[in-house]
């Protein structure tokens, strides 16, 4: 556990699909450390503030591992516990197709410096005769680290379970042309890989993150643009304008709040007992941006109970209280 500090990203895989919103919730309520589904697998970022944050994370860790041992976790950082990122494993092991065997045949015989100069060279038949590479390995070692300096940027979505809602949506970001239009486009895209209903019980769209030309992993404090079934226009125009302040202005973000750009968000940030999916579905389907989440508009809506709305809207208050916002009334 020693690669978890204050202020690194740190990124855990879990291979059950059946814990994704226990996770997610989990997640991002975690105080002192930002957290975030992210991507199309059951991935959780998380960010600690600092050394209790850092320790907040290792419980997590350690209770997910208690709880079950098929849903423990696998990865940290996309590569094997404990190992070192800066060794000759932990530069090969980022690498899809490099399994921990090559990596370690290659540590036999290769410092990282040198093995460093050889993929900075892209020499590709100098890796391929390393004991455990060959050709094919080669090419992916150097592709793989070609694509991390590029600085190729993508918006990538896919449904959380692409196996029966397609292939991703992928779509290269041009810094130069215009942020929103390509948001714009992508986001009518990834709207194809869920249901239009926003009452549906079916999946909603693809949750859409920034990553490299690798395509692999979503890329630390970038936001991600997150729905329930449908893309509304201020979630995109957000998610647009932050993203250039990203790849344009070189922002760095933390904080879900600032990190995950959708409507609802106190749904996902707050616990709200005697609230379930179906009322939170009619909120999301009456049109009701954050900031008119009153009581009076909450109980309006058709299917709302006066003490479900009073939860909602007393939630909302409390979050605005800490903001040093209170414009939202409770009676």
């Amino acid at each position: 556990m020693k690669e978890i500090a204050p202020g690194m990203p740190v990124n855990f895989s879990f291979y059950s699909p059946s814990i994704k919103v226990q996770v997610m919730q989990h997640a991002e309520t975690l105080p002192g450390a930002n957290g975030r589904y992210v991507g199309n697998a059951v991935t959780i970022e998380f960010v600690p503030e600092d050394a209790a944050a850092v320790e907040r994370v290792r419980e997590y860790v350690w209770h997910w591992e208690e709880y079950n041992d098929f849903t423990a976790v696998r990865k940290i950082n996309h590569l094997r516990r404990g190992v070192d990122p800066e060794s000759v494993a932990g530069i090969l092991e980022r690498v899809k197709g490099v399994d921990r065997r090559a990596a370690a045949k290659v540590s036999e015989v290769l410092e990282p410096d040198e093995l460093l100069q050889i993929i900075e060279a892209e020499d590709v038949k100098d890796l391929a005769r390393l004991p455990g590479v060959g050709e094919k390995r080669a090419q992916a070692i150097v592709e793989f680290y070609r694509n991390e300096r590029s600085g190729r940027l993508f918006l990538y979505a896919a449904n959380r379970n692409d196996r029966f809602r397609g292939l991703p949506v992928i779509t290269e970001i041009d810094p130069a042309g215009d942020i929103e239009e390509q948001v714009w486009e992508h986001a009518a895209r990834a709207q194809a890989l869920g249901s239009p209903d926003p009452l549906s019980g079916e999946e909603p769209p693809g949750h859409t993150t920034v990553r490299d030309a690798n395509l692999l992993n979503p890329l630390p404090m970038t936001p991600s643009l997150m729905g329930r079934s449908v893309y509304y226009p201020e979630q995109i125009e957000l998610f647009a304008e932050t993203l250039e302040r990203i790849v344009v202005g070189g922002e760095r973000l933390a904080g879900v709040d600032a990190l995950r750009i959708q409507r609802g968000k106190i749904f996902h940030t707050a616990d709200l007992p005697g609230v379930g999916a179906k009322t939170k579905a009619r909120v999301m389907a009456s049109g009701l941006l954050d900031d008119e989440y009153t009581f009076e508009n909450l109980y309006a809506i058709p299917g709302v109970t006066e003490a479900q709305a009073r939860t909602i809207a007393e939630a909302v208050y409390e979050k605005r209280v800490r903001s040093g916002r209170t414009e939202v009334r409770v009676p």
